[in-house]
């Protein structure tokens, strides 16, 4: 048995000799030796190395306003959600590998982290299934304060030592007539951030959506009195009978039912905390301030090294192209 697997090792070595041979003969060794690096790019191929880095955390509003369907991005009439979500998707696919980032949810008053920082290039895709999946029937209340949400955001990233990206269309239920934008002096200055608003600056219905995420119905001012800040109209309301609408001129009072992107708010926020505003911006607007050094700092972070092996392998492929452009006589 030992003998006749000598006997067929010694056979398949002098055939392996013959082919590298012939391969070398007609030239065509560099280009298998090539083909077969190249094969190596399909490897997960990392080096570590000195790098500039940047550790986001990605806050979300997800109050029921972000299902309004007026975002330009990533197409038309897409859902306001939908388009803060594609910045996130973006945004966390461009930072460089060793970079940090997690994600979180606003809503009423609170911002809530999903999951702490993770390193993006070992964990993209599954933090792009999370962002992907989200939805504003998460939300756990149905009030929305930006103020309190933006202060709770900046502690969290200070907390992870990371920069912050705040994305919301700035729309607070109930409305507040006199914003308290004091609040957010003491947080001036604590962190590098950025604040996105996403949404159409013209008035529209906010949608109900049942539990395929589908348009039921659009809110009412009734019901936007029964939920918002209005004592005035509240005992008239419940008096009303099944069916039965609120005067004209006490439905104008009532704004809540309605939904625009806050653009003053949003700016007030900016200014208060001196940080960059971007309004309802495309991935390509938003990345340049991902790439400024001030959010950058030095590591040494595993990089994808398969740009070697495909260096190598251009290299055999042009001594190939060279070796079949010799006379015959030389290759022997």
């Amino acid at each position: 048995m030992i003998s006749r697997w000598k006997a067929g090792l010694s056979t398949t070595a002098v055939r392996l000799q013959g082919f590298l041979r012939r391969s070398r003969q007609r030239g065509s060794l560099p280009f298998l030796l090539a083909a077969a690096v190249v094969g190596m790019t399909w490897a997960d191929l990392r080096m570590p190395q000195e790098s500039e880095v940047r550790d986001v955390l990605f806050v979300l509003d997800i109050s029921e306003s972000m299902n309004v369907p007026d975002a330009a991005y990533p197409k038309a009439g897409s859902r306001r959600l939908t388009h803060a979500k594609a910045l996130v998707s973006d945004m966390m696919a461009d930072l460089p590998c060793g970079s940090k980032t997690s994600l979180a949810l606003f809503a009423g008053d609170e911002t809530v982290v999903l999951f702490e920082p993770l390193e993006v290039c070992a964990h993209y895709p599954a933090m792009e299934k999370v962002v992907s999946q989200l939805d504003t029937r998460m939300r756990w209340i149905g009030d929305s304060w930006v103020v309190r949400g933006v202060k709770q955001a900046i502690e969290a990233a200070q907390a992870r030592q990371m920069h912050l990206v705040f994305i919301s269309d700035g729309d607070e239920m109930p409305h507040h007539e006199h914003p308290r934008i004091a609040e957010l002096l003491p947080y001036k200055r604590k962190i590098h951030g950025l604040l996105i608003g996403v949404g159409g600056t013209t008035l529209q219905p906010v949608p109900h959506l049942n539990s395929r995420g589908e348009v039921t119905r659009y809110w009412t001012p009734e019901e936007a009195v029964i939920e918002g800040n209005y004592p005035n109209l509240l005992a008239m309301v419940k008096s009303l009978l099944p069916g039965q609408a609120m005067d004209a001129t006490e439905a104008a009072e009532v704004r809540e039912h309605q939904s625009q992107l806050n653009v003053a708010l949003m700016q007030q926020l900016a200014s208060a905390l001196d940080m960059p505003y971007l309004q309802a911006p495309q991935s390509q607007q938003a990345l340049p301030w991902l790439r400024t050094a001030a959010i950058s700092h030095s590591t040494v972070a595993k990089q994808d090294a398969r740009w070697m092996p495909g260096l190598i392998a251009c290299g055999l492929v042009l001594l190939g192209w060279f070796w079949t452009a010799l006379p015959a006589r030389w290759r022997h």
